[in-house]
């Protein structure tokens, strides 16, 4: 699925869609955001990859969000991996970039639950969007996080 907003595009791929260049995008912002700039030190290519939904957003051509979609069972959906490039903060393209996942798990199933692994510092952020603390904090990558869940009936979608 592909939708533009303002000379972004959206695009939902299975990893078999995924281009090598925009695999390479995808590890590149990954590890410049997680690794680099946070220092976050763990395995990014964890072999999860191959089974999730990966949202690409660009503009100009150029990466600027992505988020991964995990179904591990009937009744859980999980988002990781949400980055923005440090060009595309400070607007609304985060929120937008929430609001797809959050839309697009509801999409395949609206009884489940949606399950994010936070940054502490962003729990208020998340539980705007209505996650809400499932787990104590926990060190992951020498950043502290915690588990974050939401149900998809709840999920109020502001369209873009």
């Amino acid at each position: 699925m592909t939708s533009i907003q303002q000379d972004v595009t959206w695009t939902w791929m299975s990893f078999e869609q995924l281009t090598t260049q925009q695999l390479y995008a995808v590890l590149q912002l990954r590890e410049q955001v997680f690794q680099i700039e946070q220092n976050s030190l763990y395995v990014d290519v964890d072999g999860e990859d191959q089974q999730a939904l990966h949202l690409l957003v660009e503009q100009q051509g150029q990466l600027v969000g992505y988020l991964r979609l995990l179904q591990p069972d009937e009744q859980l959906i999980k988002l990781g991996r949400i980055v923005l490039a440090p060009a595309a903060r400070g607007g609304s393209l985060g929120r937008a970039l929430i609001q797809e996942g959050l839309k697009h798990g509801q999409k395949l199933n609206p009884s489940a639950k949606i399950k994010i692994s936070a940054q502490v510092a962003l729990e208020q952020y998340y539980g705007q969007f209505g996650f809400e603390v499932t787990s104590t904090p926990y060190d992951d990558g020498g950043v502290m996080h915690q588990d974050m869940e939401l149900r998809c009936s709840s999920v109020q979608v502001t369209h873009q």
